[in-house]
């Protein structure tokens, strides 16, 4: 069973809170508003092999102390691979740390859903809270859904701490206003 941290996940699943659901995370916008380039910033660090060294997230914050950067990604739509395929945007296909920053837009105030889905761990923040936590290996999946405010329209700064160990490897993003259409998120709401 994945480890997953409180945080954001308790603020997700203590839904009743003396009979009142939770408040939704309350993001701070990026100041000032940056006017970023399409995509996310990325830097890569490599364990090499055998492909079963990274076993959690202390180890890639011990890898990523030596990272490089690496090609930006173009968004958070890097879909489930074929086992031995590159991680994201590195020519490695296991061991890999990665650290994802940017930004992410939001067109309009409001109460949003956001949700990460990682093959293996990952920790990801958007406006200073966290959205996304898993400590361990698992196959491309969602992790927990987090309600969020967007206290006003325009960019939230967001870091993404990432690995995959051996096999497949995915890193995606779904998202929706509140009570509209949840989908995959698009590329083009993200900036670097």
């Amino acid at each position: 069973m994945n480890l997953v941290r409180t945080g954001a996940l308790a603020a997700a699943l203590a839904i009743f809170a003396g009979g009142a659901l939770a408040a939704p995370l309350k993001l701070q916008p990026a100041n000032p508003q940056p006017n970023p380039k399409p995509g996310l910033d990325v830097k890569y660090a490599w364990e090499g092999n055998p492909p079963r060294k990274i076993q959690n997230l202390a180890k890639v914050g011990f890898l990523l102390k030596k990272a490089k950067s690496g090609k930006p990604l173009r968004g958070l739509d890097y879909r489930d691979t074929t086992e031995g395929d590159p991680v994201l945007t590195f020519n490695e296909a296991f061991n890999v740390a990665a650290e994802v920053t940017g930004y992410i837009k939001f067109d309009s105030p409001g109460v949003y859903e956001l949700e990460t889905w990682s093959n293996d761990g990952i920790d990801a923040w958007v406006g200073g809270q966290q959205i996304g936590y898993v400590n361990g290996r698992q196959g491309c999946e969602a992790n927990q859904r987090t309600e969020v405010e967007v206290p006003q329209a325009g960019w939230y700064p967001l870091k993404i701490t990432y690995f995959q160990k051996y096999g497949t490897s995915c890193l995606m993003m779904k998202s929706g206003k509140k009570g509209e259409r949840f989908t995959w998120t698009p590329n083009d709401v993200f900036g670097r």
